[in-house]
């Protein structure tokens, strides 16, 4: 079976190019394959739907703190946070980390209230890092990255 190498080299992938058929006036068959494709590879179609659901839900959860008029640096915030625990939501313009942790604007280590213990302590240290203020901050792994242009406003599919 001749086939070209991908452009990423990785083996078992192929390069596909889709063609916009409104732009093709002819098409010509050069030779027809006398063997049998490869089976397609199965989908599991329930790890998609959850994918999905939750690309969704990370967008709704967005286009609400943009609509609440959150600050950048809490939508930021937000997002650090929820890299490392995904149980955080907003409540207004409050983000809520794991039902625990209250995290008011405008969003720095003082404002984190919650009960003592070790969710508010690791609240704390990744808000302190997102300041720059620990060993996660000045834009590495886990702080939040200064200078970004601020979410686009979402709008509801036609």
């Amino acid at each position: 079976r001749a086939q070209c190498p991908s452009s990423s080299g990785k083996p078992n992938h192929a390069d596909i190019l889709l063609v916009n058929l409104q732009y093709v006036s002819e098409v010509e068959i050069i030779n027809d394959r006398t063997e049998t494709p490869p089976p397609l590879a199965s989908l599991n179609v329930s790890k998609l739907a959850n994918k999905a659901r939750t690309e969704k839900e990370e967008k709704l959860s967005q286009a609400y703190a943009i609509s609440a008029g959150v600050s950048l640096e809490g939508q930021q915030l937000f997002q650090t946070i929820h890299k490392t625990i995904k149980d955080c939501k907003w409540q207004e313009k409050n983000i809520v980390v794991m039902e625990e942790v209250v995290i008011a604007p405008p969003y720095q280590v003082e404002n984190c209230k919650g009960k003592e213990g070790s969710a508010l302590s690791h609240v704390r240290k990744i808000v302190s890092g997102a300041q720059g203020g620990g060993r996660a901050g000045g834009g590495g792994a886990g702080g939040v990255r200064r200078g970004l242009a601020p979410l686009p406003a979402w709008r509801p599919p036609r």
